[in-house]
């Protein structure tokens, strides 16, 4: 039987307003799933208001598109807030101008348009949470963000480098040995995290349950819940075996890691079926090996990728654990492969995304200056 907690509960708990204590200015203390702790400008006077924003507050948290756009958020809100005060100004003024001023700051720091636009969609959140009106279309706002657009474009200064399949060679070849807990965990996690194009935070929250062998094929993967799936509905990726390089096959490292991740002690001969699919595929492990059954986070991947570039002989700062999905979509697309077979794999919801990892095929997919020079270098031979 499980316990379900009250609406009113769990509504307070995501976002519950309380005076903060020992203040002058009449201020209330909101606290938010989302942002954290919102210090609302003579909030304290409308009490009974903000305890009708924490409902509304509630409903925003269960919104939030997972536990990493909390951590932008709430990194974006405090630099935000900080700012302000070294100013002496008030975060939640509602103040379109203090926002075109920030934006300014925030360009002579270098950010890029799309780190500027989180921020702003932050701060606006924190203001709606706490009731305060803030225009983001405001003028003159808008007129700041439009000549910081023009000014500095919206093409991304940096991508990860794709860990296309002779790079991931070079990775797996770098890990600990295969028949190690470590080594073949790793292995595991670098080819299904290539193969099924899976994010960070999707490979992480693999469950026993949501890996399956298919006879003469490869593996089926469930990915429960998704970057593009926030609803949790749920999207099936087959990745095939490679039976001609056992070393580059999922199949092959999933089976070697399972022999390791089955001796784990919360899989236990006791614990029931229903129970043993549901815990992650993945875990963490002591210095010594010694397998924990605790599942990783998201940033465990990241440092895997960077660690095995590096040991690789690659440089890690031009990786990061989007590099096995970027390898797969852009191994993909110099395979010839159409665009949406490519977005059906990765499960992109949007073809200008989808298509940045083709376009570089594409380049030199029947360019015309393959007719050109090469027919003339023919001509001249």
């Amino acid at each position: 039987m499980v316990d379900l907690e009250p609406p009113d509960a769990a509504m307070s708990r995501l976002a519950s307003p309380t005076a903060t204590t020992g203040s002058e200015d009449g201020s209330l203390l909101l606290h938010t799933d989302l942002l954290g702790e919102l210090i609302v400008p003579g909030g304290a006077g409308r009490s009974v208001d903000l305890q009708r924003l924490a409902a509304r507050a509630a409903i925003y948290a269960s919104r939030a598109r997972g536990d990493g756009t909390r951590r932008v958020y709430r990194s974006a809100w405090r630099g935000y807030a900080a700012w302000c005060g070294s100013l002496g100004r008030e975060p939640l003024a509602g103040d379109p101008e203090l926002l075109a001023m920030y934006a300014v700051h925030r360009a002579d720091q270098g950010v890029a348009v799309s780190t500027l636009r989180v921020d702003l969609a932050a701060i606006g959140t924190a203001h709606r949470l706490a009731g305060i009106a803030l225009d983001l279309r405001d003028p003159r706002l808008a007129m700041v963000v439009e000549g910081i657009t023009r000014a500095r474009g919206t093409r991304p200064r940096r991508q990860a480098a794709p860990a296309v399949p002779d790079v991931l060679r070079r990775m797996l070849a770098a890990c600990a040995p295969a028949t190690t807990p470590l080594g073949a965990r790793d292995r595991a996690m670098l080819l299904l995290g290539f193969g099924a194009a899976l994010r960070r935070s999707e490979l992480v929250a693999l469950q026993l349950g949501d890996v399956e062998p298919v006879p003469g094929r490869g593996l089926r993967l469930l990915v429960r819940r998704s970057k593009t799936d926030q609803h949790g509905r749920g999207q099936d990726v087959a990745v095939w075996a490679n039976p001609a390089d056992p070393s580059l096959c999922p199949l092959v490292a999933l089976a070697a890691w399972r022999r390791q991740r089955d001796r784990a002690p919360d899989l236990d001969s006791s614990l029931p079926e229903s129970l043993r699919r549901e815990r992650p595929v993945f875990c963490g492990m002591s210095k010594g090996g010694r397998l924990t059954g605790i599942a990783l986070s998201d940033k465990a991947v990241a440092r895997l990728v960077k660690g095995a570039a590096q040991r690789a002989g690659l440089d890690p700062e031009h990786y990061s654990g989007h590099s096995l999905r970027a390898g797969l979509a852009t191994a993909a697309g110099d395979a010839g492969a159409a665009l949406p077979d490519v977005m059906r794999q990765t499960r992109h919801k949007s073809t200008q995304v989808a298509l940045a990892y083709l376009r570089p095929a594409d380049l030199w997919r029947n360019n015309v200056t393959e007719r050109v020079f090469r027919t003339r270098a023919d001509d001249e031979r």
